[in-house]
């Protein structure tokens, strides 16, 4: 088993570093995607791919909003809450949870989604090549004109920023958390607009919030990108 794939195991367990991970309520990013998607481009229903769902807070609320969701998660432990969580909420015949790898060929055909996901997920991929792969299979698996929500940790973030000089990872603006080992991929904004140059880029904004992360209170500092597939 690969190291990030402990540390998650670990954290879906305990949530020791990140209490959020016990919330059942959706991200404010995703959120704001789903009243964009449906207040600015019309978009009210179709198929929609959450990669990493995690325990399926966001596929869950899709799901509510009327889409069709197919989950992404390498964690059996939070595939298994977020069955249940989808069953509570009356959605388990509009969710589905696959255990698979987000930096391999996902089970899918070319042009399958309408919408894809990616809250917080692919930042933790320890590899360049692994973040590549899932970049290039949301890309693929998207219809064409389809579009696509990433959010990310800024390198801009308090806590980012200080691990990123005191535990940095291989990479420019990466950091290993000391507290787990966890591996992450933070980004600045012309990082991030040159990573993702293959989409049309339809929004790209900053926000800070207050949060609580690694023991501590503070205010995040993350990026939140619209992108669109030619």
């Amino acid at each position: 088993m690969r190291k990030q794939q402990q540390v998650w195991e670990a954290e879906h367990a305990n949530q020791g570093t990140l209490p959020t991970m016990a919330h059942v309520d959706p991200t404010s990013g995703v959120i704001f995607f789903v009243e964009y998607l449906k207040n600015k481009l019309g978009i009210q229903s179709g198929r929609i791919v959450d990669i990493g769902s995690g325990k399926g807070r966001n596929s869950v609320y899709l799901a509510e909003q009327g889409f069709q969701v197919d989950g992404l998660e390498y964690i059996q432990m939070a595939i298994d809450t977020a069955v249940k969580l989808a069953k509570e909420r009356g959605v388990a015949n509009k969710t589905h949870f696959r255990l698979a790898e987000m930096d391999s060929a996902w089970p899918f055909s070319d042009e399958t989604f309408d919408v894809a996901i990616d809250s917080f997920s692919s930042i933790d991929i320890e590899t360049k090549e692994g973040r590549e792969i899932c970049r290039d299979e949301m890309f693929r698996t998207l219809k064409k004109g389809s579009y696509a929500l990433v959010t990310v940790c800024s390198t801009d973030d308090e806590w980012e920023k200080e691990l990123i000089a005191q535990h940095p990872g291989l990479e420019p603006n990466s950091c290993i958390w000391p507290q787990n080992g966890k591996f992450q991929k933070d980004y600045n904004e012309p990082e991030l607009r040159e990573y993702y140059k293959a989409f049309e880029i339809v929004m790209l904004k900053k926000v800070t919030k207050p949060a609580f992360k690694l023991g501590r209170e503070g205010i995040a500092t993350n990026l939140w990108v619209v992108l669109r597939k030619k």
